[in-house]
């Protein structure tokens, strides 16, 4: 068995791979034999579900949530990240920005665990950018509460930094469009050797593959983080509203 939207059943109609069950409303039968046994009849995954906040109940300002966050998803093998929305629960905007808060704990944690910055790692920088943008914004900002002497030193840095960037003469009217557009310098960029938080932390994950009985790759690492999320989002959300089919160790994987 397996759950799917309407606009995916009506795909497998459409394409003559299913045929409405006779007497139900919303059930059809595929005319072939998938690869997979899909779920069991008493699993989470084809249980119905009404679209409600998982936590609160509630029915309005609702939005998909995903439990492990997607910015370690993304990189996970395609046996664990396709086809499943176990892990995507709804909820309202307030429960939702309330767990984000207690989420991003977790994953400043992760910093240190898998040692790379949340923004990632392998970044370019150009400090004279960086220094004539500072300069550059304080003037256009707040150079009325600036000393003299300082809105001089700083009107200097932006100039001197002017003339090898744009490398013509300066004329006195032109100083706050110099200084507007070198308040909008970019002044790091990924180099060849970026590497995401998200990717490494998976790449970490997933070193360790172990075959099951059925010569299938398993992530004994990965499966441990992945239930760790879980546990996170019910220990610090406490969920009302969530089913009681819901496991913090239902299988990971899609097969």
């Amino acid at each position: 068995m397996f759950r799917c939207n309407e606009k995916k059943a009506r795909w497998y109609l459409d394409k003559k791979l299913a045929a409405v069950l006779p007497n139900e409303e919303r059930a059809i039968k595929l005319n072939f034999e998938a690869k997979g046994d899909g779920h069991k009849q008493d699993d989470y995954m084809v249980e119905d579900r009404s679209n409600t906040c998982v936590s609160c109940g509630g029915n309005e300002y609702l939005t998909m949530h995903h439990v492990v966050p997607e910015m370690y998803r993304q990189w996970m093998p395609l046996v664990v990240k396709s086809k499943s929305s176990r892990d995507l629960l709804l909820l309202c905007k307030h429960c939702h920005d309330t767990y984000e808060q207690k989420a991003m704990i977790l994953k400043k944690a992760g910093v240190k665990r898998f040692n790379i910055p949340l923004e990632g790692s392998g970044w370019c920088t150009f400090p004279q950018y960086k220094q004539a943008r500072k300069a550059a914004s304080a003037l256009l900002r707040s150079s009325d509460k600036i000393p003299l002497d300082r809105q001089e030193l700083l009107k200097n840095t932006v100039l001197d930094f002017w003339k090898d960037y744009d490398r013509k003469q300066y004329k006195g009217d032109q100083f706050h469009d110099i200084l507007t557009e070198c308040s909008e310098l970019v002044d790091h960029f990924k180099g060849p050797n970026y590497i995401e938080h998200g990717q490494s932390a998976i790449k970490q994950l997933t070193s360790k593959c172990i075959l099951n009985d059925k010569g299938q790759e398993t992530w004994p690492d990965l499966e441990g983080f992945i239930k760790e999320w879980r546990q996170h989002f019910l220990d610090n959300l406490q969920p009302k509203h969530l089913s009681d089919l819901w496991s913090v160790d239902a299988d990971i994987y899609t097969r």
